[in-house]
């Protein structure tokens, strides 16, 4: 009742308002293990942005050999492990799968790391009612992005994860500015970028 428009908006992104912004990649070795290939590769992002890694260091070929990158695999691993809609992962990596990490991270870096781009990790939205405090993917140059690389097209679920954040933006005590938002597959290639205002309108026939 809320989102009457929300159907047939999905099926207008997915059949042609999404863009290609680079070859998808091979089909996951692994199918269980796609979820955990994908928080590793956004935790090499996460880790480049608040400086806990240097960009170089993880395209070194020895890094993923490296202690610093078990840890990351254990800390993906217990992150998982919250989520009981998730396949338990099969370990070790393959060298395979750790080369479609390190691809689906350089997407990411070309896309969002840039001199002029003011990037935000984690942005935080306070919790309202039943709804506790939540984080989004990225926040940059007043522009939210979530990230979902799974071998799929968008979902309705992300929408709606985007129309929350939103929500708990506006009731925020220090609202981030938010003009747009993006949708962002690196693993198959595409995105879907609207005006906030626009966004909204389309999905619920209602203004922000």
């Amino acid at each position: 009742e809320i989102l009457p428009n929300s159907k047939s908006y999905l099926r207008l992104i997915n059949n042609g308002l999404v863009e290609s912004e680079c070859p998808p990649l091979d089909s996951a070795e692994r199918k269980n293990n796609i979820a955990l290939v994908n928080v590793i590769s956004f935790n090499m992002i996460r880790g480049v942005i608040n400086n806990r890694y240097i960009a170089s260091q993880i395209e070194k070929n020895d890094f993923f050999e490296s202690s610093d990158f078990l840890l990351l695999v254990d800390e993906s691993s217990r992150y998982l492990s919250r989520f009981s809609s998730i396949n338990s992962e099969t370990l070790p990596l393959s060298s395979i799968e750790k080369e479609q990490a390190l691809q689906i991270y350089q997407i990411m870096k070309h896309k969002f790391i840039k001199k002029n781009y003011n990037v935000v990790v984690d942005p935080m939205f306070e919790g309202c009612g039943f709804i506790n405090k939540s984080f989004g993917d990225l926040w940059i140059n007043s522009k939210l992005v979530e990230v979902k690389s799974g071998e799929r097209k968008f979902s309705l679920i992300d929408l709606r994860q985007l129309l929350i954040y939103l929500t708990l933006n506006n009731y925020s005590r220090d609202p981030l500015l938010i003009q747009k938002v993006e949708l962002f597959n690196p693993r198959i290639g595409l995105s879907f970028k609207e005006d906030t205002e626009a966004f909204c309108e389309n999905l619920s026939a209602l203004s922000s």
